[in-house]
C-alpha cells in the first residue's frame, strides 16, 4: 500500500488576512455609523420636542391669562346702573403698549379671592397689594454674555404698586433668574433654552358707543404672535399665533351720563388709573 506524502501545514498569509478583515471592518464601521447617527437623531428629536413644548407653554400661559383679564366678581352691578351713574369696573380696561411691534406689552387685571376689608380689598375692588394687577411683555436681555429675547410677567404687590412696561426686569446674572421685587417683573421663558424673537399683539377689539339707554362696550379681540429660536441651534425656529377673545367686556357709562366715554379710549388705559 502506497502512502501519500504529507503536505506541510500552512496558515493565512498577510494578503489573505487583510482580505478577510476588510469586510468585517466595513460592516463594523457601518454599524458604528448607524449607532452614532441614531444617537444624534435622538438628541435632535429631544431638543426639538422640548423647544416646541417650551414655546407652546409660553403661548398657552399668555392666552389663558388674557382670557381672564377684566374679570370682576361684582360685574353684574354695573349692568343695572342708572344713566346718571358713572361707576365702572376697575378691572375693565386693558392697556396694550407697543402694539403690533415685536416687543409688545400688555397690562391687565382680574379679580381674585382676596378677603374684603371694607375699603380696598375683596370682590369688585382692585387689590394692588394682593397681586391683582398684572402684565406680560417681551424684552431683550443679556444672558451669559449673549442677547436673548425673553418673555417676562409682572404682578403687583405691596412693594410694586404699579406696573410699567419699561421698568427694570429680573436679574439674569444667575440661573434661574430672580424676580425684581421693586418692579414686579419675573422671568417666564427659559433664556438658556428659548430665544423669543417676537411677541406681537394686534388689538382688533370692537367698540360699541353708548346710547341714551345702554352702556358702551368694547368687545376685546387680541391677535397674538410669538416666535422663537432654540438657543444654540438657529435651524430650530417656530412661530405660533393665537386669537384671544377676552371674556370680560369693557362697559362704559351710557350717553345720558354727565361724562360718557363716547370713544372707548378709557378702555385702553391701565387698570385702576
Amino acid at each position: 500500500m502506497r502512502m501519500m506524502p504529507s503536505l506541510p501545514a500552512r496558515g493565512f498569509g498577510l494578503i489573505e488576512l487583510m482580505v478577510s478583515v476588510v469586510p468585517g471592518l466595513v460592516v463594523s464601521g457601518a454599524a458604528v455609523a448607524f449607532v452614532l447617527s441614531s444617537l444624534d437623531s435622538n438628541t435632535d428629536f429631544v431638543r426639538s420636542a422640548r423647544f416646541n413644548q417650551d414655546l407652546r407653554s409660553n403661548m398657552d400661559f399668555v392666552t389663558r391669562e388674557l382670557r381672564r383679564a377684566g374679570y370682576d366678581e361684582n360685574a353684574m352691578k354695573y349692568i343695572a346702573l342708572t344713566a346718571s351713574n358713572n361707576t365702572t369696573s376697575p378691572f375693565s380696561s386693558i392697556k396694550v403698549v407697543r402694539a403690533e411691534a415685536d416687543n409688545s406689552c400688555v397690562i391687565y387685571a382680574y379679580d381674585s379671592k382676596t378677603a374684603g376689608n371694607g375699603t380696598s380689598t375683596g370682590p369688585g375692588r382692585l387689590d394692588v397689594a394682593g397681586g391683582e394687577l398684572r402684565a406680560i411683555r417681551r424684552m431683550t436681555r443679556t444672558v451669559s454674555g449673549k442677547l436673548v429675547g425673553v418673555m417676562e410677567v409682572a404682578q403687583s404687590s405691596a412693594a410694586a404698586t404699579s406696573i410699567d412696561c419699561d421698568a427694570d426686569g429680573p436679574d439674569y446674572a444667575s440661573y434661574p433668574a430672580s424676580c425684581n421685587t421693586g418692579t414686579g417683573w419675573c422671568p417666564l421663558s427659559d433664556p438658556l433654552q428659548l430665544d423669543i424673537t417676537r411677541f406681537r399683539i394686534i388689538d382688533s377689539s370692537l367698540w360699541n358707543p353708548p346710547t341714551a339707554v345702554s352702556h358702551g362696550s368694547k368687545i376685546r379681540d387680541l391677535e397674538l404672535t410669538m416666535s422663537g429660536v432654540l438657543v444654540g441651534a438657529n435651524e430650530y425656529t417656530r412661530e405660533m399665533q393665537s386669537s384671544v377673545r377676552v371674556r370680560a367686556e369693557c362697559l362704559r357709562p351710557v350717553a345720558a351720563s354727565s361724562t360718557p366715554d363716547t370713544t372707548g379710549t378709557l378702555c385702553d388705559t391701565a387698570p385702576g388709573t
